[in-house]
């Protein structure tokens, strides 16, 4: 599996990617439409062998600070797995990935945040499974409360 920012000529992944149960996350059709705002949002495709598997939006912008005080810190948002390929480890695959991708793109980032929807017990589990941890703290989003998950990255960087 490789993680690879989205351009246009990604295009035709993101055609093809088909979300049965958007409750707890935007499609990646909708959140290309959102991430048009600036340079602070990036949109990852996760792809195994010519396939778009997961995807998933990093922030650098404003909305981490509801979050989190970190300026050093990137927000996770919008991430989701392709329906056809759900349950056969793509997303945990994707967040296991995360770490090194995040630090060869954006090397000022030491934690990545999200916020997970407490009825979303599948997602929590998974982010668990990837190596984040909930913070203790909650957010109220559009669709009720949010856990706040971080992922330090700090052990991934080089002491040199």
């Amino acid at each position: 599996m490789k993680l690879i920012e989205y351009t246009a000529k990604y295009k035709d992944y993101l055609n093809n990617y088909y979300l049965a149960d958007d409750t707890f996350s935007k499609s990646p059709q909708e959140s290309l439409l959102q991430t048009h705002r600036g340079s602070e949002l990036h949109r990852i495709l996760a792809l195994n062998h010519d396939d778009s598997v997961t995807f998933f939006v990093l922030d650098e912008g404003r909305d981490k600070y509801d979050y989190t005080d970190r300026t050093d810190s990137i927000l996770l948002r919008s991430f989701s797995t392709d329906s056809r390929y759900a349950r056969k480890g793509f997303a945990l695959q994707a967040l296991k990935e995360l770490p090194a991708f995040v630090q060869e793109k954006f090397p000022h980032i030491k934690t990545i945040i999200l916020g997970v929807n407490q009825e979303n017990t599948k997602a929590i589990q998974l982010y668990k499974k990837g190596g984040f941890y909930d913070t203790g703290r909650k957010y109220s989003g559009r669709k009720g409360w949010q856990l706040i998950f971080e992922l330090p990255i700090y052990q991934y960087y080089s002491t040199n």
